[in-house]
């Protein structure tokens, strides 16, 4: 017995049996040894976790008199099927390479109708999207690009000296960037030798590339704009992004319809996993792998 749900023993057969079209991606993409073990390790603990969610799952739907009907089963292979522009038959051929029996697989689709039923019945009403959420979104899907996005950063060091003086300098610097030429305050206050006499433009293209410090404050700025002056170590710098790719991102009003899904299903997954929780803190749930 790899775990224990209230009266029913899960066995390690039903764990492998589970595991099955997981462990084809693992010997086929892990080089055997310690690292192809490591990885069977965290299959089987991912899947069991997933077993002991579907066995609380149907005990909750077995109260609530949730059931799934062969004919709703039929209709969402059907939808999948007309998804993927395939037949049925090779909708189940394709799931059969890899490791998935047709039976397995209607048995998926029944835990996954399943599962939603008890997420309307249960969560639905409960899940409320702000406009907040919506931007909060959008900016990490926009930090999420700049980090590939080709760029060109300059800055500006300044000391700070062992009494703080220089804080003053790089203050003012820092307000003179948004009026003055960016390129002509590096040369005459920048402390930086290597970047100076370039106008304080780094060399590196690539947000990755740049030292961390001054990567922190550039994925945050829009091209052309500049930062205040900020302590980094013993010194002040103020950075400017001066050129980076165009985004290939829809603006955030064209993309406010796919991002409320998003942070609905999101906000809705969050609210399942708290469900979960409280399901097995008043069960008897026993993992022994």
């Amino acid at each position: 017995m790899v775990a224990v749900i209230g009266d029913r023993a899960i066995l390690l057969s039903d764990l492998k049996t589970r595991s099955q079209p997981f462990m084809v991606q693992v010997t086929q993409g892990v080089p055997p040894g310690a690292q192809r073990n490591a990885a069977i390790s965290q299959v089987y603990k991912g899947v069991l976790e997933k077993i002991v969610d579907e066995e609380l799952e149907e005990r909750a739907a077995i109260q609530a008199k949730i059931t799934i009907t062969s004919k709703e089963i039929d209709e969402a292979v059907n939808r999948v099927a007309n998804q993927n522009q395939l037949t049925p038959q090779k909708l189940f051929a394709e799931a059969a390479r890899t490791g998935i029996s047709e039976q397995q697989y209607r048995e998926e689709l029944r835990r996954q109708l399943l599962q939603a039923k008890l997420i309307n019945v249960r969560l639905q009403g409960r899940i409320r999207v702000t406009d907040e959420d919506l931007k909060a979104a959008y900016k990490k899907l926009v930090l999420e690009e700049r980090q590939r996005l080709a760029l060109r950063v300059a800055y500006i060091r300044i000391p700070a000296g062992a009494d703080g003086s220089g804080r003053a300098l790089a203050e003012r610097v820092a307000d003179a960037a948004h009026l003055q030429d960016f390129a002509t305050l590096a040369r005459t206050f920048s402390q930086d030798r290597s970047t100076r006499d370039s106008g304080g433009l780094l060399p590196q293209d690539k947000l990755a590339d740049l030292p961390p410090g001054i990567a922190r404050i550039a994925i945050g700025l829009n091209a052309g704009e500049s930062s205040p002056a900020i302590r980094l170590d013993d010194d002040y710098v103020i950075v400017r992004v001066a050129s980076r790719d165009a985004t290939q991102l829809p603006s955030f009003d064209d993309a406010r319809r796919e991002l409320g899904d998003r942070v609905y299903m999101d906000k809705m997954a969050q609210a399942r996993r708290i469900w979960l929780d409280g399901l097995r803190r008043q069960s008897h749930v026993e993992v022994r792998l």
